[in-house]
């Protein structure tokens, strides 16, 4: 009789054995194409091994597939397209590092030059998505500058400026802005309002909010917005001051410094590390605020 246990280990390897099944169907289907051209009929591309990996989910193993070929054979082993798809799959995925060469890959075999352009806009969003801003910047100013339609070049410009907003350069997406052509919506002044905040310096803020707090407990939690967490600052350092002062006023200074430097002290720190993250969080608040609504005014969220 299996045990419960058996049965959650077989649970287990279901997801295991569906992959080895999936890839052997590929492999077979990829087989019979072979035999087909062998016995006089068209043979097989390299690249329909590698669409029916991405038909069956299986992303990362035709990613890994499509890199093969394009190593061996070179950059005409694969259609356009099928890179394309490649990339995209791996993106969706997760994983934007292995994604980006297939895309760039793509773009630059695919003869038509507005969807070449389309497709570099496209690896550009995925590394916005991954963060790396500086290599997104590059490849929409490259559409920007060379881009074959003028609405890829317009597109690629609102891009460049949501890359800058996104990496808090406030002075880069300020720039950018400016040599947009009117109608955004907002007043000049309005945006520029926006720009400002998303030049805010959270570490600067964080040593201010942690300096309120020194100076009296609970004061930077209060100012950044949190009450509660002032309130209860307050009260516990404002404690542990008067039960200090009452043990030096009962000659107990031994009980007074195990109290104050045992204790207190631990929570004084605690009350000013307290006040600098609450100021960070809030500057960190109003900067993701500001860049939403700027990404907004720009044009669609990548």
């Amino acid at each position: 009789m299996r045990t419960s246990g058996g049965w959650i280990r077989s649970a287990g390897r279901r997801p295991d054995r569906r992959r080895r099944l999936a890839l052997a169907w590929a492999a077979m289907s990829i087989a019979l194409g072979g035999a087909r051209g062998a016995s006089g009929a068209e043979p097989a591309k390299p690249d329909r091994f590698v669409g029916d990996l991405l038909r069956l989910g299986l992303g990362e193993e035709a990613g890994l597939e499509a890199r093969r070929l394009l190593l061996e054979n070179g950059p005409e082993a694969l259609a356009p397209e099928t890179t394309y798809r490649v990339g995209m799959a791996l993106a969706l995925s997760g994983k934007p590092d292995q994604a980006v060469p297939l895309l760039e890959q793509a773009a630059a075999v695919t003869t038509d030059p507005t969807r070449a352009d389309q497709i570099d806009l496209t690896m550009g969003v995925v590394l916005l998505r991954a963060r790396s801003f500086p290599h997104a910047v590059h490849v929409f100013a490259r559409v920007e500058a060379f881009g074959a339609e003028e609405a890829s070049r317009s597109f690629a410009t609102r891009l460049r400026c949501v890359a800058e907003v996104l990496a808090h350069d406030g002075a880069a997406a300020r720039a950018c802005i400016a040599g947009l052509p009117g109608g955004l919506g907002p007043a000049r002044g309005e945006l520029d309002e926006l720009v400002r905040t998303i030049e805010i310096d959270v570490h600067t803020r964080g040593i201010i909010g942690g300096a309120l707090s020194a100076v009296v407990p609970g004061l930077g939690q209060a100012t950044a917005g949190n009450p509660g967490d002032a309130a209860l600052a307050l009260l516990v350092n404002g404690g542990l001051a008067t039960a200090v002062y009452f043990l030096i006023a009962d000659g107990a200074i031994a009980d007074a410094a195990l109290v104050g430097v045992g204790i207190g002290l631990r929570y004084y720190l605690g009350n000013i590390h307290n006040g600098a993250e609450a100021w960070r969080a809030a500057a960190e608040g109003k900067r993701d605020q500001a860049s939403t609504r700027l990404i907004r005014i720009l044009g669609p969220a990548p």
